[in-house]
């Protein structure tokens, strides 16, 4: 009996997912688990990987049973593009400030696929802004530089 995958997409899917999983568990093995009154710092760590890893076994079950698409080519300019706006936000956060972390990495990632609108993409990153600062600065209190120059 030969088994087929009939989804390469599921199959490829729950293969990261279990090795992330696989990962994150022999990571946290290490990790005190504490008594069930006082649970320690390797509970949460340990049941995340065990929902990684069932979630990657029910992904590979679905690939061998269920019909779906192939892998089609791979989208390079999203992986590189969001990657470098979470590396530029990073690196701006404290010597640039909140606004402009914030813009120069949602720029980025737009910049990551060509159906950006970009009217849209201004009112978006407006009100994310507002959000932002509300949500950091004036609620939760953070210490963070919201402008270069404060």
């Amino acid at each position: 009996m030969r088994i087929r995958i009939k989804s390469s997409q599921d199959f490829a899917t729950g293969l990261l997912f279990l090795i992330i999983g696989i990962g994150a568990f022999y990571i946290g093995s290490t990790y005190n688990m504490g008594t069930p009154q006082r649970p320690g710092t390797g509970v949460l760590p340990r049941i995340l990987a065990w929902c990684l890893i069932g979630t990657g076994a029910l992904m590979w079950i679905k690939a061998f049973v269920a019909e779906g698409a192939g892998i089609e080519k791979f989208a390079w300019r999203p992986l590189v593009m969001v990657t470098l706006a979470v590396t530029a936000f990073s690196l701006l956060i404290d010597r640039a400030g909140l606004v402009v972390a914030m813009v120069v990495s949602m720029t980025l990632t737009a910049l990551g696929t060509h159906e950006t609108r970009w009217r849209e993409f201004a009112m978006f990153m407006v009100l994310m802004l507002a959000i932002g600062i509300g949500l950091f600065i004036y609620g939760l209190g953070m210490p963070l530089k919201v402008l270069p120059w404060n």
